[in-house]
């Protein structure tokens, strides 16, 4: 089984950026006042609104069943970890920007990438996509591979970010059952020619950008040397693509109710 860390990286990408000192995932540090707070006192400088940006964000006002989707829950104890990481990788680009966090959005941003998910393994439970502890063990060296640090550092670094080894085999298996979802439904993903020479001029434009900014100017090797690494990044997004456009799919078709 293929193992893109799509739903992992969403759920940790933070803490592995973070401790590997890389920059992101979606990819997440920090945070604002809750929504509820904001409503009760709108422009306060108050120390909540600054421990909000400082610390983790407000989420007392969560409810405790976040989410139901086919009769099955999602439970604030499901939802705050996701929550804060994400929160923690907004706070990092609204320090770059100097725009604030939308903390309300992003709660119903996670809420709905909650739910895609649910139905995603669903319907791969449904159509009884099979995960192995193999799977999960080899997925679990990859992700922290992918972070630069042993297997025993990144549980450490997901334990930081309310994540036990229990609940990161939990989604890791998740995860792999909505690759294998997607390959059932979609089949292997090809990649032509054009596709590989269009990630690499865009990824030659992303480094001159990069160099006018005052980075470090990096010659690009020949698109020869990269092509293996251009085919995997390109099946890697179509993937993504149609996991994004699935889970739409299967969402229009199920009953979901959010209590955010």
């Amino acid at each position: 089984m293929r193992t893109n860390r799509w739903l992992l990286g969403l759920a940790m990408s933070v803490s592995v950026v973070a401790l590997a000192a890389c920059g992101s995932q979606d990819d997440e540090a920090s945070p604002k006042d809750s929504s509820a707070a904001a409503e009760q006192s709108p422009g306060a400088d108050s120390a909540q609104d600054q421990q909000g940006q400082q610390g983790k964000p407000n989420t007392k006002d969560i409810p405790d069943v976040v989410a139901e989707v086919n009769g099955k829950t999602i439970t604030k104890d499901e939802f705050v970890p996701l929550f804060e990481t994400q929160y923690q990788q907004m706070q990092m680009q609204a320090q770059q920007s100097g725009q604030p966090v939308d903390e309300t959005g992003l709660k119903k941003q996670t809420a709905e990438n909650l739910v895609s998910t649910e139905v995603l393994v669903q319907e791969a439970d449904k159509r009884k996509i099979d995960v192995t502890d193999k799977d999960i063990d080899k997925g679990l060296k990859e992700s922290a591979k992918s972070g630069q640090m042993s297997e025993k550092d990144f549980l450490k670094a997901m334990k930081d970010q309310g994540m036990d080894e229990q609940k990161v085999r939990s989604e890791l298996a998740n995860q792999l059952k909505i690759e294998g979802l997607i390959e059932d439904e979609y089949g292997e993903f090809e990649v032509t020619g054009e596709e590989i020479g269009q990630a690499y001029e865009q990824a030659k434009t992303q480094q001159e950008q990069m160099a006018a900014q005052g980075g470090q100017q990096q010659e690009m090797p020949p698109i020869e040397d990269m092509r293996p690494q251009l085919k995997k990044q390109v099946k890697q997004q179509k993937s993504q693509e149609a996991t994004q456009k699935y889970a739409k799919k299967l969402r229009k078709q199920a009953d979901v109710t959010i209590h955010l």
